[in-house]
């Protein structure tokens, strides 16, 4: 069932996109080439082995990509971020959709995030739960698995079918109003007896 899970994710992330042209975690070309954003209450850095920890409110951007934790550590080549490791209360989000988990890798050069723990990947009033999503920034496809002790290895979905819009019902136009009636026409005055 897993793979039927996986299958039925893709389906909904490529039905979703096709219809609104939009995929919640495509990075786009534009969005691939900006500056990473990190900012969190504290950071301890090793300049020599290139590597930094961020602890408290951590929130990273990139174009239109946020993500959030509690705590997390980079890896860096060269002066240029490669990796990525969140872990605590994880939300990465866009402004179409989100997911949240536990943990959060993120492969910077392969455009891969690899999110764990009880992981909600939600689009619009759309919802699917499982134990690992891994997403592919360059291409916007998502999979989803639950680990065998987790629901019974199953993934979890609602989907929620978009209502059509009803034209208002125009209330019943009021009835005209009738029309007064004439004033009653005084009778002619009695004529007068001639003798």
């Amino acid at each position: 069932m897993t793979r039927f899970g996986t299958l039925i994710l893709a389906c909904v992330c490529a039905a979703s996109a096709a219809a609104q042209d939009v995929n919640p975690f495509a990075l786009s070309p534009k969005d691939a080439d900006k500056p990473i954003g990190i900012s969190a209450d504290s950071i301890v850095a090793d300049i020599k082995n290139q590597t930094a920890t961020y602890a408290g409110n951590v929130v990273v951007t990139q174009g239109e990509l946020r993500l959030r934790s509690d705590a997390l550590s980079i890896k860096a080549n060269k002066g240029q971020v490669s990796h990525i490791k969140a872990q605590g209360r994880v939300v990465l989000a866009s402004a179409q959709g989100q997911a949240s988990g536990s943990t959060a890798d993120y492969d910077v050069t392969g455009r891969r995030v690899t999110m764990a723990g009880a992981v909600v990947l939600t689009h619009g009033q759309n919802v699917m739960k499982g134990t690992q999503l891994s997403v592919n920034l360059a291409t916007g496809e998502a999979k989803l698995v639950a680990s065998a002790g987790s629901n019974q290895g199953r993934v979890e979905g609602l989907f929620v079918p978009e209502k059509k819009k009803e034209k208002p019902v125009a209330a019943p136009k009021p009835a005209a109003p009738s029309q007064p009636a004439a004033p009653p026409v005084p009778a002619a005055p009695p004529v007068a007896n001639q003798p």
